[in-house]
């Protein structure tokens, strides 16, 4: 077998930590409905040349995946994410935006949002060829690649969250997924339409279990109260807290959801969940534009489908001034479609990645960006 030839879409060092020996670990398998005691650990999460032949993307992620590796040690050991202006903490953030980047499920929300728009776009001029396209799926090629790529370059927009540890002190254990970072929104959970967990969102939260009593938690801190302020984590000794934060995994997974503990009870987990599957993983909204005898413009806006659990946590609140804000913007009568949580921050973003694009600066240069531009302001 060729080296490197198996490329692990959640690594294993990750899955281990949900391995009570090292090389098996317990599964449900959602298709079958089927529980798993002892599945091989190293045969999960993997497809053959998923990031290309060439094995850059490959090896460049093993980089990143030793360091994280060693974070989450730090975080074992010390009970607390990274200091925030650390080179640990801008590690965690880009491994976990990469996370949820490099998995099968954002391969394959990438190729169905880039089939809905191609049908839409040529759907007219191939069946005025007499081309059936609802025969093909319109991929891209390498679609884990890019999706892994297009995420990653957005790392400075996370670097605002706040981050707590979420400590299980219950009889029953965390489960990971084959999907394992969840995106959700409690501020914005009364809005039914596109998607309230971009990046740059307001209100965004981020979920990822490390181990079976572990998870971290990114928040928007001016919108949520997390636990004490003066603690960097939260003890939780609430099975309904678990429960919930259990069923965002077995929501988001796309075909396994993990576990250490053969005894575990996973099937009323996976029944609670079955509702808040969802059916596709993208949208796409039309928006009429100029008409005329010539030619005709939409605006196509497109989004991955959100989890959507009904979320309820005991040590999670909605801050005085976000339940405000929340209260005056539901009265709009439009809203925006993104709600921004710092503009300052997409700005300078935005205005960077132009600069990337010109060749001025590297993508892992934001902060370089940032100290220029503070030395031009303050000269």
């Amino acid at each position: 077998m060729p080296d490197n030839k198996k490329h692990h879409y959640v690594p294993r060092f990750y899955l281990k930590r949900f391995s009570s020996d090292g090389r098996s670990i317990c599964l449900w398998n959602i298709k079958n409905q089927i529980k798993i005691g002892s599945a091989n650990l190293k045969h999960q999460c993997y497809k053959d040349y998923f990031y290309g032949k060439e094995l850059k993307v490959e090896k460049a992620l093993g980089l990143v995946e030793s360091h994280a590796a060693h974070i989450f040690h730090l975080i074992d050991e010390y009970l607390a994410p990274p200091p925030y202006d650390s080179e640990e903490f801008l590690t965690l953030v880009l491994y976990m935006l990469m996370q949820y980047g490099r998995t099968a499920y954002s391969a394959d929300a990438l190729d169905e949002m880039n089939d809905k728009m191609m049908k839409h776009l040529f759907g007219p001029i191939a069946e005025a060829e007499g081309i059936d396209l609802s025969k093909f799926t319109i991929g891209i090629k390498d679609s884990a690649q890019y999706s892994l790529g297009m995420v990653s370059q957005f790392y400075p927009l996370m670097l605002d969250l706040g981050c707590k540890l979420v400590l299980n002190e219950t009889s029953t254990d965390f489960v990971a997924s084959d999907n394992p970072v969840v995106l959700y929104n409690q501020l914005l959970s009364f809005r039914n339409h596109g998607s309230n967990t971009g990046l740059a969102a307001k209100g965004l939260q981020v979920f990822l279990p490390i181990s079976s009593n572990k998870l971290l938690m990114f928040f928007d801190h001016e919108s949520y109260s997390v636990g004490s302020m003066s603690k960097p984590f939260v003890r939780v000794t609430s099975l309904r807290d678990v429960y919930e934060l259990n069923t965002l995994q077995m929501t988001s997974a796309y075909e396994n959801v993990y576990f250490e503990n053969p005894n575990f009870e996973i099937e009323p987990l996976a029944r609670k969940a079955t509702p808040f599957r969802r059916s596709q993983k993208s949208n796409m909204s039309i928006f009429p534009g100029e008409e005329t005898e010539s030619k005709r413009s939409e605006l196509m806006a497109t989004s991955r489908v959100d989890v959507r659990t009904n979320l309820k946590l005991s040590f999670v609140g909605l801050s005085r001034s976000a339940k405000l804000w929340r209260k005056r913007f539901r009265k709009l009568r439009f809203q925006p479609a993104v709600v921004v949580r710092n503009e300052e921050l997409v700005d300078d973003h935005d205005n960077f990645m132009k600069k990337v694009d010109d060749g001025e600066f590297n993508p892992g240069d934001f902060f370089k960006y940032l100290s220029q531009k503070h030395e031009r302001a303050n000269n």
